[in-house]
Formats: structure tokens, C-alpha cells, sequence
């Protein structure tokens, strides 16, 4: 049975469907350019997920015949400490126990240093997923700033501003279509970051991006506490 899995090329149908009606409805907005931001966004991560679901052989072959190189001039080097020994009549035992430390010594220094390169893969795919998760958490927050101002309860209060207060022209129907688009933004950046965890079995990665779709899903509930609210004032149109 095949393994259900998010579809990067329909995440970006989305999201350029979704820049459209922005654009449509809001023309030269600066929600669309953020949106547009969203479709860059996706755009990337079609992209580097197909990058980080293929092995990098290269790397891979170069990690592990490094390791092997360590490990051969590490054994000649014994051999030839063993060789140099026997030859002056043998080893002392304070001799062998320096030997045998150094031994030791390579053998953990191998291990370290063996991990350190065989992970460079993982640590370079790491590096890509969370510079990305970065940006769409960045996204989430401008979304967030887009919205701060669209207050429900301010509609048809235009004798109460002041000089300094947020210019306030969308009508009931406007500003309920325009917290819908920033929840259904914030709904796709949350699927773009989920894209970065399909097929990338990494605990600090799925970790940041579990951040991600949680803020997402935190600025969404302050969006439909509005959209509540907007419904409570005259209905919430939907369109």
C-alpha cells in the first residue's frame, strides 16, 4: 500500500490560486505581495524536498572512504609501531601500555570523527530545512502583522479614530474576505513546513517544523476569533 504523502506541485496550485483572488479582490495590496512571498515560498520547497529526498552519493562515498583512510593509516601506524618494537628486541611493558593508550585514543578519535562525517549528509540537509522553516516562520509573523488592524468592532466607528489610528476602508464583506485569505494563508505555510518532514526522518527537523505549524495554527485562532466576531456584527460573507 503507498504511503500517503503531501503533494508539493498541489501546494503550489493552491497557493497561486490563492495569490490570484488576493490580487483580484485586494489589487496591489500588500497582503498579495505577501502572498506572493507564500508562493516563492512553495515554489522552493517543491524544489529542495526533491533535493533531500535523493541520497547524495557523492557525499556519501567521499564520507565513508575518509573513514576508511583514517582507519588504514591509523592500523599501519600501529603495525608499524609493533614492527619498530621488535626490532630493538621487543616491548617493554610500559611500552606496550603507551601502545595500547594510543591505540585506544585512535580508536575513539576514529569513532568521533567517523560519526562526524558519515552525519555531514544529514547535518547539510538539516542545515536546508531549517534556514527554510526560518523563513516561512517570518512569513507566519508578516501575515500576522496584515491583520493586526482589521478589528470587527471598529466597522462603522469612523467618528471615533483619532489621527493616529490605522486607515479603516473595508466594508463588512471586505474584511471578512480578507481574514479568510490570511487564515487560509497561514493553513498553506503550515503545509509547506509539513512538506520539509515528508520523507526526512530527522527529530530536530521535525522538531522545528512542528514549531512552525503550531505558530501557524496559533495566529489562525486569533484570525477566527475576528471572523467570530464579524459574524456576530451583521454575518461573515463567504466567497
Amino acid at each position: 500500500m503507498q504511503r500517503a504523502r503531501l503533494d508539493p506541485n498541489k501546494i503550489l496550485e493552491t497557493a497561486e490560486r490563492l495569490e490570484r483572488r488576493i490580487r483580484e479582490r485586494f489589487p496591489d495590496s500588500g497582503l498579495s505581495r505577501v502572498c506572493r512571498q507564500l508562493v516563492e515560498l512553495s515554489a522552493h520547497a517543491k524544489q529542495t524536498c526533491a533535493l533531500i529526498r535523493q541520497p547524495n552519493t557523492l557525499v556519501r562515498y567521499a564520507s565513508w572512504g575518509f573513514v576508511a583512510l583514517m582507519i588504514l593509516a591509523s592500523v599501519a601506524a600501529l603495525i608499524l609501531a609493533l614492527v619498530a618494537g621488535e626490532d630493538e628486541g621487543g616491548l617493554s611493558w610500559a611500552e606496550a601500555i603507551q601502545v595500547a593508550e594510543a591505540g585506544i585514543n585512535d580508536v575513539l578519535l576514529l569513532g568521533a570523527a567517523g560519526w562526524f562525517i558519515a552525519s555531514y549528509e544529514v547535518r547539510r540537509k538539516r542545515g536546508r530545512i531549517v534556514h527554510a522553516l526560518h523563513e516561512l516562520r517570518t512569513l507566519a509573523h508578516l501575515i500576522d502583522v496584515h491583520q493586526l488592524s482589521k478589528t470587527p468592532g471598529m466597522i462603522g466607528q469612523e467618528e471615533t479614530h483619532t489621527e493616529s489610528s490605522p486607515q479603516r476602508i473595508l466594508t463588512r464583506f471586505q474584511m471578512g474576505r480578507y481574514l479568510d485569505y490570511c487564515t487560509e494563508m497561514l493553513a498553506l505555510n503550515g503545509k509547506i513546513a509539513a512538506l520539509y518532514g515528508d520523507g526526512f526522518d530527522d527529530a530536530e527537523a521535525l522538531q522545528a517544523i512542528t514549531e512552525v505549524e503550531e505558530l501557524c495554527i496559533g495566529l489562525q485562532q486569533k484570525v477566527w476569533q475576528k471572523m467570530i466576531l464579524l459574524r456576530g456584527t451583521g454575518g461573515l460573507p463567504i466567497g
